[in-house]
């Protein structure tokens, strides 16, 4: 009989937690974290994911490097991921995509192009919520940077 109640747990814990990456299902997160840029700037963040397969999602993503030395810039992206799911608790993704930012500094204003590479992971905490960590490199013209960030995901 214990036998049978855990084997009942484990599936539906495997059914939710395969939701995450599963077609048509979407994702909205917050993120914190850190542009490893010449003056160095916090972060703030949303994105949506939306998973066009099991293992191929987009996510669009607005991001705002918070003011430092006078510096400060809004970076709008449009990434996608390839997930691969390690356990039922566990997937890792590289990413990459696009970047529009709007570079402040003084007078100075600018507007940039821009691509995204990285790397990703998450833990799939529960079948609704996700935390995860992704590391990036944006290739800006003379404003190139890796960043940094910690995720925490609704999933639905």
């Amino acid at each position: 009989m214990k036998k049978l109640i855990v084997m009942l747990m484990l599936t539906v814990f495997s059914i939710g937690v395969y939701a995450q990456t599963q077609q048509g299902q979407s994702s909205f997160g917050f993120n914190l974290g850190y542009n490893f840029n010449d003056i160095g700037n916090a972060t703030v963040g949303i994105d949506y994911r939306y998973c066009v397969t099991d293992e191929f999602r987009l996510t669009p993503s607005i991001t705002h490097l918070i003011k430092n030395d006078g510096l400060s810039a809004w970076a709008i992206d449009m990434n996608a991921h390839y997930v691969f799911k390690l356990s039922d608790m566990f997937g890792f993704y590289p990413l990459a995509g696009l970047s529009l930012s709007f570079w402040k500094a003084g007078p100075w204003d600018e507007s940039r192009f821009g691509a995204n590479i990285g790397l990703g992971g998450e833990v799939y905490a529960t079948d609704r919520v996700s935390v995860g960590l992704e590391a990036k490199y944006n290739i800006i013209k003379d404003l190139d940077a890796a960043a940094l960030a910690v995720r925490v995901g609704y999933n639905f």
